[in-house]
């Protein structure tokens, strides 16, 4: 007797991305996955995207709303999925040439979720840099769960490269802090299930204006921004880890973490102003203490950095963490500074 795969729902939310949504839901029907359902929810583009959804047909379930954002029009599609499992694309990425088949096996009642390896492609497909983020084989989520406590996050995927069993998503209530649907999500997965860690690129991630434009302003304002998010996921973590994960230690929400401590100091550089020496200590301390080896010399030689350099090629540093595109110009700048 035949055993019956598990409902796959992909879900692919799309705002105005026409130059991109076919190749999108073409990488998702040409897989070799028989019990799959495909859900195609335009956030009231202003292009060509719903003309591009519609040429699929019967193929998909397309649903056209008002502009919501992305967090709303990913939980609409949600409501529409029966999925045991749920993956959602995002409408400019493309899922690799029989990923569906490599995950397959992992599709069990025990596995939280599946995250894989992802490689940066520019507006026109072409690769642009190394798949990331450099992933173990690993089915424990243990070390996750610890890493959660100590920095408060742990190395994932964005979005388009997570699979997660559908009850993960369900019960998660208001997300006022959040724009996008996994981002308590993926925290909450090693408490509650396994983590499959595949150590293989599985799909391409698109990096192009439109969605570089989220870097392209390094202010204070977004520094915050980014440190409520972070808090706000936590948070609202223990909440959920208390409620559903009754043999779990509850989760502690601490203020000095390395993450929020380098948002803090870089919001400083970004008004103009010099960390103080107090800050920047407790901020190397962070460091120290939740990082080993080469990266833990090298973030404290970006924090010391943020501190002795003048503000302007401070300023420069910071915007690079923020998004690393832009280290070229500044290893220019830095030969051109210190040869003089």
């Amino acid at each position: 007797m035949l055993k019956v795969q598990p409902l796959l729902s992909i879900i692919i939310t799309c705002y105005n991305y026409e130059m991109y949504i076919s190749e999108c839901i073409r990488s998702v029907l040409s897989q070799d996955y028989d019990n799959l359902e495909i859900i195609v929810v335009d956030d009231g583009s202003t292009d060509r995207s719903w003309d591009r959804i519609q040429e699929f047909g019967d193929q998909i379930t397309a649903v056209r709303t008002e502009n919501r954002g992305q967090l709303k029009t990913s939980l609409n599609g949600l409501s529409l999925s029966h999925g045991d499992f749920v993956y959602f694309l995002d409408a400019d990425d493309v899922l690799g040439e029989g990923t569906l088949a490599e995950i397959a096996p992992y599709l069990r009642p025990d596995v939280s979720k599946i995250q894989f390896m992802l490689l940066p492609i520019d507006k026109d497909g072409k690769p642009i840099g190394n798949a990331f983020p450099t992933l173990q084989p690993s089915d424990d989520s243990e070390p996750l769960i610890r890493s959660i406590r100590e920095r408060g996050y742990y190395n994932t995927p964005p979005t388009s490269g997570n699979i997660y069993r559908r009850d993960v998503y369900e019960g998660l209530g208001e997300m006022t802090y959040e724009r996008g649907i996994d981002g308590v999500s993926y925290l909450l997965a090693p408490f509650v299930g396994k983590v499959i860690s595949i150590p293989k690129t599985l799909g391409k991630y698109r990096i192009h204006n439109a969605n570089q434009s989220s870097f392209s302003v390094l202010t204070s304002k977004r520094m915050k921004g980014y440190v409520d998010r972070f808090m706000g996921r936590l948070y609202h973590l223990a909440e959920l880890v208390q409620a559903r994960c009754a043999s779990t230690d509850t989760v502690e929400v601490r203020s000095d973490y390395a993450y929020v401590m380098e948002l803090n100091t870089m919001s400083l550089v970004v008004d103009g102003k010099r960390p103080g020496v107090g800050q920047i200590a407790a901020y190397i301390g962070a460091l120290m203490r939740e990082n080993t080896g080469k990266k833990r010399f090298a973030l404290c030689l970006f924090a010391v950095a943020l501190f002795v350099l003048p503000n302007g090629m401070a300023q420069q540093l910071a915007a690079i963490r923020i998004d690393p595109s832009r280290s070229s110009q500044m290893r220019a700048r830095l030969k051109q500074t210190f040869s003089v």
